[in-house]
């Protein structure tokens, strides 16, 4: 029972754009919330070979998303 509310919860929180989501992998999207409200999305290439042969890109991007330029 408590995974399923757990899921629940963080479906809720996504839907109604209250927090930041990092997601990983081919076709998904990263989101992330600022104080102000402002709203910035980051998606990935869905097709699985340009996936891996630009990983390096994937990553870069969700870094600067969420504020990791030097990391």
């Amino acid at each position: 029972m408590g995974f399923w509310y757990n899921k629940s919860t963080t479906k809720l929180d996504g839907m109604e754009e209250v927090g930041d989501i990092a997601a990983c992998g081919a076709g998904t999207v990263s989101k992330r919330v600022f104080p102000d409200g402002r709203i910035e999305r980051c998606d990935t290439v869905k097709d699985l070979d340009q996936y891996i042969s630009r990983i390096g890109e994937m990553i870069e991007r969700k870094r600067k998303l969420f504020g990791q330029e030097n990391a």
